[in-house]
């Protein structure tokens, strides 16, 4: 928004808070809409819906086993009276993180805040419990049969996030690591399995640092013509295994620094990346300066630090596997729906 509607953005938020009026026709025809971006997010959506059960499979007291959006029972049976326990409990002053990006000042961004919120009821909320996820004694795997085009392969190892993790350069390593893989054109999983071996079509490499709780390191792809998810799993785990015996050299250790510094710089270009950003560091209790930090910390990383993480946590007892059998796509509903 325009930086002079600031203080109307800081009323309508405070008075929504707090003071959210929750009507159970509304509710009825939200919980309709709901139910429709669903289906359209992940029910139609073969990867996303591979993603889901995938997740559900990966863990076993981990909250993220369960969909943020919820599974299809859960949207169906909400009621007012769920919602208000929740909104009561959880939306108030002193649970929540309040950021503004842009062109202001910060002493009018505190007066208006001070003004706005400060008068808000707070809740009584307790610390949460530990939620630490359960060992995993063996490789877990998978099948996904959904309508879909093409075959895909998605795997996951547990490993530490910079909330959880005893030693934070190996999180940054981490980092460094899904950079070799996947970090342009010129990383690993391209070069060697889509225009090397032309084994895939495409693949990645994903992790995720600022999680609240431990997290995934997910390697995912989709064969070529003629080729096998079983094909691909080996060519994945012929990467990882390269990463665990071979330091990465000098040239490319820079290279993926590079490119993994450029990324971070070019997405503070979006005040909103910005806003997620330091909101999200706030809210898992890592604290925003965590952000000012990124570029040394990834700058230390040395190739010993990027092959200790692959032999310590890219192993076979930690890692989750979930593979997509196409089923027939069916063409005349598809049609049906389209008129």
């Amino acid at each position: 928004m325009e930086a002079s509607r600031l203080a109307v953005s800081f009323e309508l938020e405070a008075d929504r808070m707090r003071n959210l009026h929750l009507l159970p026709e509304e509710l009825k025809k939200e919980l309709q809409v709901v139910t429709e971006e669903r289906r359209m997010r992940t029910d139609d959506n073969p990867q996303a819906k591979m993603q889901e059960q995938f997740m559900s499979v990966a863990y076993s007291n981990s909250a993220y086993k369960h969909p943020i959006i919820g599974w299809p029972a859960d949207i169906a049976n909400y009621t007012v009276e769920d919602i208000q326990a929740w909104y009561q409990r959880w939306y108030a002053p002193n649970n929540a993180t309040l950021v503004v990006v842009g062109d202001v000042q910060p002493t009018t961004v505190f007066e208006l805040a001070e003004k706005y919120f400060g008068a808000l009821k707070p809740s009584d909320i307790k610390p949460l419990k530990p939620q630490t996820e359960i060992e995993q004694l063996g490789v877990r795997k998978m099948t996904v049969k959904v309508p879909a085009k093409l075959p895909s392969i998605l795997m996951g190892y547990k490993v530490p996030v910079l909330k959880t993790a005893a030693n934070e350069w190996e999180v940054y390593a981490l980092e460094v690591l899904a950079g070799v893989l996947d970090g342009g054109n010129g990383a690993r999983l391209s070069k060697e399995l889509v225009r090397g071996k032309q084994i895939a079509v495409s693949a990645n490499a994903g992790y995720e640092m600022t999680s609240r709780m431990s997290d995934l390191f997910e390697l995912e792809a989709t064969p070529a013509a003629g080729k096998t998810v079983l094909e691909l799993e080996a060519a994945l785990k012929n990467e990882v295994k390269k990463l665990q015996q071979t330091l990465i050299t000098t040239d490319e250790l820079q290279r993926i620094k590079a490119q993994v510094l450029a990324s971070d710089i070019y997405q503070k270009d979006s005040n909103f990346y910005q806003a997620m950003q330091i909101g999200t560091l706030e809210t898992v209790g890592l604290g925003w300066q965590k952000a000012d930090e990124y570029v040394a910390k990834i700058n230390q990383v040395t190739a010993e630090q990027v092959r200790e993480v692959a032999q310590k946590y890219l192993v076979e007892d930690h890692l989750s596997i979930a593979y997509l059998e196409p089923q027939t796509i069916n063409t005349s509903t598809e049609k049906k729906e389209a008129k």
